[in-house]
């Protein structure tokens, strides 16, 4: 089993996006933890809408790129275009990421290091 330090970002109706997201992903894994949810500026996106970001640990059997496709399958669901390839300079749904294994200490974006310690990790 390894464990993935991962994040959760939406600035489409995010509270609903969220709740829905979370209920998937507690379905990839029992194992999961999620931080508290905060309210982020848009980074190299052109909105007004703000984001409500989070981080998890998730504990699964799964390697990075299966996890990945688990975490797109997710995305598409709650409506999120793939396929369009300026969808990272979109508003979203919602956006699901592996920042990396836990044991390798992943970077995180300095917007989300006050959540290090919601995990247990730290800052």
């Amino acid at each position: 089993m390894k464990k993935y330090l991962c994040s959760l970002g939406s600035n489409i109706e995010p509270q609903h996006h969220f709740s829905q997201a979370r209920a998937a992903l507690e379905v990839l894994s029992g194992d999961i933890t999620f931080s508290r949810n905060i309210p982020t500026s848009p980074v190299d996106i052109n909105t007004d809408n703000a984001f409500l970001n989070a981080l998890f640990i998730i504990e699964t059997p799964m390697t990075a790129g299966e996890l990945k496709r688990e975490f797109n399958r997710i995305e598409e669901a709650l409506g999120r275009d793939r396929s369009d390839p300026e969808r990272s300079l979109k508003d979203r749904t919602i956006d699901i990421d592996i920042l990396g294994s836990v044991e390798e200490s992943p970077k995180v974006p300095d917007y989300l290091t006050s959540l290090l310690p919601d995990l247990g990790l730290a800052s």
